[in-house]
């Protein structure tokens, strides 16, 4: 996990849910980019459950692949 991760409380189901479906797809709390135009902004990672389905299709391509280490 990245340093800026901060756990949810322990009995929070729903986010720890959102938690390892996020690591599971090989999103660690890492930095995520967007772009707008020639900008770069950082994305903040999702609220819940159904927003983090999303943002594992939308950025995939910054996901880690740990099949390959």
């Amino acid at each position: 996990m990245d340093i800026r991760f901060r756990p949810p409380k322990k009995l929070d189901d729903k986010q720890w849910k959102k938690v390892k479906y996020l690591v599971d797809h090989g999103f660690n709390f890492q930095k995520v980019y967007h772009k707008e135009g020639p900008i770069w902004h950082r994305e903040r990672y999702p609220q819940n459950l159904e927003q983090a389905k999303e943002f594992v299709i939308k950025f995939k391509d910054q996901a880690y692949d740990f099949n390959i280490i």
